[in-house]
């Protein structure tokens, strides 16, 4: 039985087109494609759902079928049907790839591809606002996962200045955007942010697509050390062993993971590569470090809209998977003197992307020379602007906040 005529069949019967409207159906159709599109347009003139049989008289190869349950029982058939039948093609044309290029290559390809699919399973939720019984069960679980994870719903960032005017934290389905001048601290600190995370109880995992994950892994350990080891002795491997194994089954014992990801510049990666690492690792926060390194899933070739598209694809990533997405961000300057000052949102290409996917941005920005850090909000839509300094140790990685008798130091370097 055609499972297309199905659906068309319970929509007409039960009167009910919106459980198809608020699903991505329309390549789902095939067969039956043109009686679909027929269906829209009846609803979208006359406001209504006809019958069978106004279709019928127009489509003389639709043969309507007699249904019983509900059209969203029909809906999911029909999707499965074709998520099934997409993705045994996927796996056809891979195995036909490989003869003829790389694996990685083909990975990345079957990745993107299997990554569209998802739109299928997405659909768009109602709630009613008179509906008060949901209210209430919303309202408990956000008061019992603040309570949890220390009086706010979202994660700590471990700096109090920013946790106090973003008092969601980093809730899921957040996209927190870090702004900053080319190697003036950006990764640093969202990473110190990914510690914090941890200390917390926390899974965090940090995608670099310009560090091996070796050296990002001396830069945490030197961060979780708080002034036991130093960064330059780690990466020349000048510690003492024995020491280190007993400092880090100390710290480590019982904790969560806390993964690194780094493509060491060989590969391509894009949302859908993402995508797949949050499946395979399951992790509480997502560092991607940095987005001008990553490619959309669409592979665009205008740079605007490449990065536009992975602005959209990282907040879709973050909502769907139910967890916060911080996305490290390079600005750019018209000038070399624009340096001196935390950038802007406008010094972004794609700042308009950012103001309608990001829920908070931040310029991170160290004055050359120093150890002072400046932090400060450029975008909080779920809280009030902050900006405060740091006392920065990076070789160390001990940080001290700032928050009164701010220093002209950083501004006069």
């Amino acid at each position: 039985m055609n499972i297309e005529a199905e659906v068309i069949s319970a929509v007409c019967k039960n009167k009910d087109i919106s459980t198809l409207l608020a699903h991505n159906v329309d390549d789902i159709f095939t067969s039956h494609k043109d009686v679909w599109e027929s269906l829209k347009s009846y609803y979208y003139k006359f406001k209504a759902v006809p019958d069978a049989g106004v279709l019928m008289e127009k489509h003389r190869d639709f043969d309507p079928v007699e249904v019983n349950g509900e059209t969203a029982y029909y809906l999911d058939k029909l999707k499965n049907e074709y998520i099934s039948a997409r993705i045994k093609n996927i796996l056809l044309q891979s195995g036909a790839a490989l003869k003829e290029n790389a694996a990685s290559k083909v990975l990345d390809e079957m990745q993107s591809k299997l990554a569209s699919l998802s739109r299928f399973t997405n659909t768009v939720r109602d709630i009613d606002v008179i509906d008060i019984d949901s209210a209430e069960r919303h309202f408990q679980a956000v008061k019992d996962r603040s309570a949890i994870m220390g009086g706010s719903p979202g994660i700590l960032t471990g700096f109090e200045a920013i946790d106090k005017a973003y008092p969601t934290g980093m809730a899921p389905g957040h996209l927190i955007v870090a702004i900053g001048w080319p190697g003036r601290g950006k990764t640093w600190f969202t990473s110190y942010i990914a510690c914090k995370a941890w200390e917390q109880g926390f899974k965090p995992m940090i995608i670099s697509l310009e560090m091996s994950p070796e050296n990002m892994r001396d830069r945490i350990y030197t961060m979780l050390g708080s002034g036991i080891f130093r960064a330059s002795d780690l990466s020349k491997g000048d510690i003492n062993i024995d020491d280190f194994r007993t400092w880090s089954n100390k710290k480590f014992d019982g904790k969560n993971s806390f993964i690194l990801v780094s493509n060491e510049g060989t590969s391509e990666v894009t949302p859908a590569t993402v995508q797949a690492k949050i499946d395979q690792h399951k992790p509480d926060l997502v560092i991607l470090d940095y987005h001008q390194l990553f490619n959309d899933n669409k592979r665009s070739h205008s740079e605007v809209e490449r990065n536009r598209n992975i602005s959209r694809e990282f907040k879709l990533l973050a909502v769907s998977n139910n967890i916060p997405i911080i996305d490290i961000t390079a600005a750019t300057a018209d000038d070399i003197s624009d340096q001196d000052e935390p950038p802007m949102m406008s010094q972004v290409a794609w700042s308009k992307a950012i103001e309608y996917d990001a829920d908070m941005a931040m310029a991170i920005h160290r004055y050359p020379n120093t150890n002072l850090i400046e932090v400060v909000s450029r975008k909080n839509r779920h809280g009030q602007e902050f900006d405060f300094y740091l006392d920065w140790d990076i070789n160390r990685g001990v940080v001290t906040p700032i928050y009164d008798n701010l220093p002209e130091i950083g501004k006069n370097a």
